[in-house]
């Protein structure tokens, strides 16, 4: 029954290709806009390139402080990061990293200016950068200071060119670095830095001892699944960090957030809540996205009823044999997922060259956008939910036409 339907199809569609060519605009263009964007929420939000563990990995930027009369919100220290969320159960992994420094490079008689971000071994353990060449440095270089950095694969072409960066000198900030690696950071999409060093060679050891500094938390779950456990915990422990004026500051708060928790506070007008909104957030894109799919499935709509009213007789005939409405819908609602189905593969295609033209548009350097099995897959779940909303109602309709009216052609 179903290759009858095909066939039928076939000819429907050849018998009126111009007809049939601006259905398929319709459709190409609908879901090259919906493909484009899931693509860039998946390179955002989903597990890849150097975040292959973004699913169980959770941020802590922000360290709040709330006193009878003010709110003070700063990043991290390192001393609390240390006390309350190193030792937390739940964490399988915790990386202190300071924000991006804009520092002076000096090599031989050039000045460059480079965003630099002080960490520890553990980072590497949860980014899973690629190296290039050298190593990384290990937590026995921060141990022991080592004023080792390793730098991304752009800036160490930028100051070497085509030569080897590894063993070079840098001074930043009066400070001498050996190069000691190359990283390929190509896939992650979150900031941009250009070269890590351990966080024991920051020019002052001061930041040991604060409670509020320059850093942030990464925390990686021991699974997916614990990632809401962990982001509790962490709100539990800011609840109970002893500050040292505690007559000032009564209250504490630390939030642990997704990527997709980071894009929702955005949105949200309470910050300090432990909800970050996701699950709205989620909820309203959705909604977006079918409500744009939905305006030119309505144009589809009546396309698909002037095409439909050209078979009345057709129609007609087939009831006049016993087929019920139910079988005439459905070979309708084939015929509109073939054709949306044709329009995904177009849409694939046009798709990934749009991607590839973004990104060599280089309007974010780390941008590296593509169609994977997981976009392929999402645009077949979008081009049948499109194929049937814009079929059903005119399928419907003209199935239930009376047969006698169908023979005469008065649909």
């Amino acid at each position: 029954m179903l290759k009858n339907y095909l066939l039928m199809a076939n000819k429907v569609y050849l018998r009126r290709k111009m007809f049939t060519l601006i259905n398929l605009a319709c459709i190409v263009l609908t879901l090259v806009v919906l493909l484009a964007v899931t693509a860039m929420m998946e390179h955002s939000f989903a597990p890849s390139g150097v975040d292959v563990n973004r699913d169980r990995v959770v941020t802590v930027n922000h360290y709040t402080k709330m006193g009878k009369d003010m709110t003070m919100s700063t990043g991290l220290g390192y001393k609390l990061i240390e006390l309350y969320l190193r030792p937390i159960p739940n964490a399988e992994k915790v990386s202190a990293v300071s924000r991006p420094i804009q520092v002076a490079v000096y090599q031989e008689d050039r000045v460059e200016k480079l965003n630099m971000r002080f960490t520890d071994a553990v980072f590497w353990e949860i980014y899973q950068y690629r190296l290039l060449a050298g190593r990384l440095f290990q937590a026995d270089d921060v141990e022991q200071g080592r004023s080792v950095v390793v730098l991304n694969q752009v800036i160490a072409k930028k100051l070497f060119g085509e030569g080897s960066a590894i063993g070079q000198k840098l001074n930043v900030r009066s400070h001498q670095y050996e190069v000691i690696g190359v990283v390929d950071d190509g896939q992650k999409g979150t900031g941009n830095p250009e070269m890590w060093a351990p966080h024991s060679t920051m020019p002052s050891s001061n930041y040991k001892d604060s409670l509020v500094g320059d850093f942030s938390a990464v925390l990686m779950a021991k699974s997916s699944k614990e990632v809401n456990a962990l982001k509790r915990e962490v709100h539990e422990r800011g609840k109970h960090i002893v500050e040292e004026d505690p007559a000032k500051w009564t209250k504490t708060l630390l939030l642990a957030n997704t990527e997709f928790d980071a894009f929702a506070r955005g949105f949200s007008s309470d910050s300090r809540s432990e909800d970050s909104g996701a699950e709205q957030a989620m909820g309203w894109i959705i909604v977006l996205m079918f409500l744009f799919m939905l305006l030119p499935a309505l144009n589809l709509v009546n396309l698909n009823l002037g095409r439909m009213k050209e078979r009345s007789a057709e129609i007609g005939v087939r009831k006049a044999f016993g087929a019920s409405t139910f079988e005439l819908v459905k070979q309708f609602l084939v015929e509109n997922v073939m054709l949306s189905l044709v329009g995904c593969l177009i849409a694939l295609l046009l798709t990934h060259g749009l991607l590839v033209w973004i990104n060599h548009t280089g309007f974010l350097p780390s941008l590296n956008l593509g169609v994977n099995l997981s976009i392929f897959a999402y645009g077949f779940v979008i081009t049948v939910v499109f194929g049937i909303v814009s079929g059903v109602v005119p399928a419907w309709r003209m199935a239930r036409l009376d047969p006698v009216f169908a023979l005469k052609g008065n649909a």
